[in-house]
């Protein structure tokens, strides 16, 4: 049965579908992280924003020349659409496709128009996306703490096993507590078990 922040999460991700913000290449791309690089996703989405962020600024930059160079405008987004493309950002690569078909046209101010829509789908991509990786990380830690139970424990568990195995092999067992150094009395399993415990104790096998 789902836990309810991995039910959060399936939301989350069928919503950022549903709206179109993400397409099927997102999914695929999760697919791909796995227990060598459980966030291999989240660091190539990381990378493109980084890489679109630049690609916008270098559009907005010729949008400023005067003649402005159209190959260079459309170069630029194609590689744009190919970046958004390869990590299923759907609503932000549409937008840059509808930049390129501006800029065919040689329309300018259709242009800078298009460019503002583009940053802001840009922008609310994300700031979605982080969301939905902060669950994704959160999910991910709780599952790791749930499977490696604290030191105290696992130390606890092993002085009960050495107590265990050392009374299985009817050997004469001296328990002594905290720092003392009087040896305690032989003990049975149930109540050595109960002393490591309850208390700090080393054990002496004679």
């Amino acid at each position: 049965m789902e836990s309810t922040l991995q039910q959060q999460i399936s939301a989350m991700k069928q919503s950022l579908l549903d709206e179109g913000f993400v397409d099927g290449h997102f999914v695929e791309l999760e697919l791909l992280d796995d227990g060598d690089n459980p966030q291999f996703t989240e660091e190539i989405v990381a990378l493109f924003f980084v890489d679109s962020a630049h690609l916008i600024a270098d559009v907005e930059k010729e949008l400023a020349n005067d003649p402005i160079n159209y190959v260079k405008v459309d170069k630029i987004l194609h590689q744009f659409k190919g970046s958004s493309s390869s990590v299923g950002a759907n609503r932000v690569g549409l937008q840059g496709t509808k930049l390129r078909e501006c800029c065919k046209d040689g329309d300018v101010e259709s242009l800078k128009v298009s460019l503002k829509q583009l940053k802001e789908e840009h922008a609310t991509l994300k700031e979605k996306l982080d969301t939905y990786f902060q669950l994704v990380k959160q999910l991910r830690s709780e599952k790791k703490t749930a499977g490696h139970p604290n030191e105290e424990h696992v130390e606890m568990l092993a002085e009960n096993q050495l107590t265990k195995m050392a009374i299985t092999k009817d050997e004469e067992v001296d328990v002594v507590k905290g720092t003392g150094n009087e040896p305690g009395k032989v003990v049975t399993e149930e109540e050595a078990v109960k002393v490591v415990s309850d208390e700090s104790v080393l054990i002496v096998a004679n």
